[in-house]
């Protein structure tokens, strides 16, 4: 605590310290209080954020307070009086000179500058003298330069949840505090999740959203499956209303109905500068009405939305014309919106053919992502707009669960294969659970086979009831659609047309990743014939083919036959076989191909009625394997292995779990995440000791009067300059960690690196041609006359070189990639290490300066009276250091104060320490009504106010 200038007595201060415990008094001021034209003296105290008014006695009690929060003005107009003007009453207030006057309103000034970083004192402060205002002006400036350069984490949060605590006479929670100020700036998120605040009561919740409003650091707030209480759904909209740092809102499955909706909307509206782009309020019982009411501050947002996500939320028609009203009213909407989800709205686009979602879509737009799933979309009238509008920019389009025509018509619009012809960005085509006729296929795939433009594209056209017609379209088209590179066909009642399937998708050479599952309802000589032909498939050396699904087929012992040519097999890379039955028997076969398969990443094997011993067998295999590195938990198959045998159940699980940590190389912890956690950490204990040990300096300089004796100026002198220094390493301790975070040597390592590669890929490539060269020598020996043909040599040669590798990327990968990274690691690990020794040296050193300065102080409290001085001058000299002395042991407790430098240093590292643990969690208890109710009261008034 600040001690003041004025005549408060020790005992007085002592006695309001421990009133407004656990607050912190930042200083006292004696004033004179006119209410009613009766002037009383009080003691007005200032905590962080509130001022309490106490009478000069003893006992005292609190009489009022008020939060800076709750100010409306400040009047200035004499030097030393203020009237301050709060939500519930006025203060007249004067104060013993122009120097408290200035400490009093430059504190509160600075208090709010932490809270609204836009505020500006000058919209508080009426009637002031120019003085007052010039020198207010010059503080404020110091006050933006020292938050703009250092606001604290993640934009100064923690301090404005605190003071809106205070506001609303809560006391705040240290997790919230600690998990922004750790968690969050370790992470350098700017994402807000109420999930990690989910355990909390409701209203402390509420107090971590609205503090939010003011923040510039924060710009997307986070829920999904968590049910929003009233109190916080107020202060969503509440931060909503004010934020204009907020550009992405994601509330799913919130509970959140039509009504909220439509306050969503008002917020919205009441928004003079939002930065909101992206909504997602999935899951949520909308409506019409919801929906509708949203739209209308839509038309008005001059950048538009970038992102809008409204699947399941009961929309019909209706709402959806309303949407896209919005849409089109608004013309930013067409090169603004880039993600539309519609899905799982049953209805909303089953009538009106020329509806103004049409309309929106058949203009050029800036859709990339469009999901229609689910929405009884008509694919004969969805194409036309798509073909018009849609061309350029979409790269996934999601139609599941839809149909082709609302009509009895049955020919397919030649705007499907235009669309697909026609589109310059497409990359994924999902069509699962539409019933397909055969032209639509065709139009499909001849589109695509014409197609310049794309590639790598996904086509999903599962469970489309194509059956054997639907295959024999495929056969004739998939050859010549190479832009195709992953194909879905599962669930098609193909069944004994796989045979001719496989082998039309063995002819194309662009299919990387396959699905056949649920095709196999064959007779076992027929399936047999099928999987034998998959096996030619993916063991043919030229099979592009890096990925198989054959899921849910239940092919029981069949399964074997695929299984056993996955050992040899060099082009899978992934493989899904969950959903076959196959037993223990299939899972010994699948152990030993892994014993000798040296391709497979990635194995997904649930529901196979697997035992323990099933999975013993798994374990011992990947002992030998070191390729194989995600094998998802069989969690069906493991429950009911643990029901009969948990003990070797978790025994083998353990090991294939270890086999695979082994395979995998485990990155370390991101250098930057470990950065910012130790400077988030080591910074604040750092300034909160610092802070201390100047303070009480200063507290020293407050009551030792500097005299003329010129060594005690120079004592003072030295006191001031180590408080100043002090104070200016604390704020560029951040700087100094970030220094030490980025250093050039990086990118000299990454040279070296970068040449190592290059060295190894030119070694390699040597050690190729030496042995193509010793091959051809060998042969030219053993085989003379074969060489002597025409072109012969050059025609092996060719032939081999198809064969190779090539060796500068896998020398990149296994240098720079991975035997890098680790380096890059490490070199980070060190250069933390060594910036905290270093920082850790020089927080000593200043430590032990401020003691120095202290000690030196204290001296003159017990320093005998100069010889050369007349006896009166000794008495008075005496007399008042003796007094300074009995205030310092009154008011600094000496023995603690004095404690050297060793001490200090324990005491920053213990307090660094405990910073590393996080507090005690409170769950969540029953709340008080009227608690909360007057929470709510308060925080409905600072919104008027703001």
């Amino acid at each position: 605590m600040a001690i003041s200038s004025q005549d408060i007595s020790e005992e007085l201060q002592e006695h309001i310290t421990k009133i407004l415990q656990p607050k912190k008094v930042e200083f006292m001021k004696k004033v004179k209080s006119t209410v009613k034209c009766k002037s009383e003296e009080k003691i007005l105290a200032f905590t962080v954020w509130r001022a309490f008014l106490l009478p000069i006695r003893i006992p005292a009690k609190v009489e009022s307070s008020f939060s800076y929060l709750e100010i409306n003005a400040i009047d200035a107009a004499d030097h030393n009086q203020v009237v301050i003007e709060t939500e519930k009453t006025s203060y007249t207030l004067k104060l013993m000179s122009f120097e408290d006057l200035e400490q009093v309103v430059t504190h509160v000034t600075a208090s709010l500058k932490k809270i609204f970083p836009d505020s500006s004192p000058r919209k508080l402060l009426k009637k002031n003298s120019p003085e007052l205002q010039e020198r207010i002006k010059k503080i404020t400036l110091a006050v933006e330069e020292e938050t703009g350069s250092n606001p604290g984490p993640c934009g100064g949060y923690s301090e404005m949840y605190a003071a809106l605590c205070d506001y609303n006479g809560f006391l705040f929670k240290e997790e919230i505090q600690w998990d922004v100020d750790t968690i969050y700036h370790s992470q350098n998120t700017k994402e807000f999740n109420l999930l990690d605040f989910s355990h909390l009561d409701t209203r402390d919740v509420a107090l971590s959203v609205a503090a939010l409003a003011f923040n510039q650091w924060f710009t997307k707030l986070f829920s999904k499956d968590l049910r929003l209480s009233p109190d916080v759904t107020e202060q969503v909209l509440y931060v909503i209303s004010l934020s204009t740092k907020l550009e992405e809102l994601v509330l799913e499955n919130a509970g959140i109905k039509f009504d909220a909706a439509q306050k969503i909307a008002q917020a919205l509206e009441e928004n003079v500068n939002p930065a909101l782009h992206t909504i997602n309020l999935s899951n949520n019982q909308l409506e019409d009405r919801g929906v509708s009411a949203l739209s209308q501050p839509f038309e008005k947002l001059t950048k538009g939305l970038k992102s809008i996500n409204l699947s399941r939320t009961s929309l019909a028609a209706k709402g959806l014309n309303s949407l896209a009203q919005s849409f089109i009213a608004n013309e930013t909407f067409a090169s603004s919106l880039v993600h539309l989800d519609l899905s799982g709205n049953p209805g909303i686009l089953a009538v009106e053919e020329n509806c103004n979602f049409y309309t929106f879509l058949a203009r050029p737009n800036a859709l990339a992502h469009l999901d229609l799933s689910g929405t009884d979309c008509a694919l004969d009238s969805l194409f036309g707009a798509l073909n018009r509008g849609c061309c350029t920019h979409l790269t996934s389009l999601i139609l599941n669960r839809n149909v082709i025509s609302h009509k009895k018509a049955k020919e397919i619009p030649s705007s499907m294969k235009q669309f697909f012809s026609n589109c310059l960005s497409l990359k994924c085509i999902t069509l699962s659970g539409i019933k397909l006729p055969l032209e639509a296929v065709r139009a499909i795939l001849q589109g695509l086979a014409y197609n310049t433009h794309i590639c790598n594209v996904h086509l999903d056209l599962s469970n489309c009831e194509l059956r054997s017609a639907g295959a024999q379209v495929i056969q004739d088209h998939i050859i010549d659609a190479s832009t195709i590179s992953s194909l879905d066909l599962s669930d098609n009642g193909f069944d004994s047309d796989m045979v001719t399937l496989v082998l039309s998708i063995g002819r194309s050479k662009s299919i990387r990743h396959v699905a056949l599952g649920k095709n196999f309802n064959i007779k076992s000589k027929a399936l047999a014939d099928v999987l034998h032909r998959i096996v030619q498939l993916i063991q043919d050396e030229e099979c592009p083919l890096q990925s198989l699904s054959v899921a849910d087929s239940r092919l029981k012992s069949g399964a074997n036959v695929l299984i056993n040519a996955l050992g040899s097999n060099t082009c899978l890379k992934k493989v899904d076989i969950s959903g076959n039955a196959m037993g223990d028997i299939g899972a010994k076969m699948l152990a030993k191909a892994l014993q000798i398969n040296t391709t497979l990443g990635t194995v997904i094997w649930d529901r196979n009625n697997t035992t323990a011993v099933g999975f013993l067998d798994i374990a011992r295999a990947l002992e030998r394997n070191y390729t194989l590195r995600s094998m998802p938990l069989p969690m069906s198959d493991v429950s009911q292995a643990c029901r009969s045998n948990p003990e070797k159940t978790e025994e083998a699980l353990q090991k294939i779990q270890s086999y695979l940590l082994r395979n995998n190389q485990m990155k370390k912890v991101s250098p930057e995440q470990a950065f910012r956690l130790q400077e988030r950490i080591v910074t604040s204990s750092t300034q909160q000791v610092v802070d201390s040990m100047c303070e009480k300096v200063q507290e020293y300089l407050h009551i030792i009067n500097n005299g003329s004796v010129k060594e005690r100026q120079e004592d003072v002198i030295f006191a001031e300059e180590i408080i100043k220094d002090a104070k200016t390493l604390t704020t560029l301790l951040p700087a100094l960690y970030q220094m030490g975070n980025t250093p050039p040597l990086v990118r000299t390592v990454q040279g070296k690196l970068e040449l190592a590669a290059e060295e190894v890929s030119k070694a390699i490539i040597e050690e190729i041609q030496t042995l193509i060269q010793s091959l051809m020598k060998s042969t030219g020996i053993l085989c003379p006359t074969l060489l002597q043909k025409v072109n012969m040599q050059e025609q092996l040669i060719n032939n081999v070189s198809d064969r190779i590798f090539n060796p500068k990327n896998f020398a990149r990968s296994m240098i720079i990639d991975q035997t890098g990274l680790g380096i890059m690691n490490k070199l980070s690990e060190v250069k933390l290490h060594v910036t905290a020794a270093l920082i850790s040296h020089i927080v000593d050193h200043v430590l032990k300066d401020l003691v120095i300065a202290q000690q030196k102080l204290a001296c003159y409290a017990t320093k005998p009276p100069c010889e050369t001085s007349d006896s009166n001058t000794t008495s008075v000299e005496a007399s008042e250091e003796e007094t300074i002395s009995n205030k310092i042991n009154v008011s600094l407790n000496v023995p603690d104060v004095l404690a050297p430098i060793e001490s200090l240093s324990i005491l920053r590292r213990k307090t660094i320490h405990s910073r590393r643990i996080r507090p005690t969690t409170a769950l969540k208890s029953s709340s008080d009504v009227e608690v909360e109710r007057q929470a709510e009261k308060n925080l409905l008034q600072l919104r008027q106010n703001c």
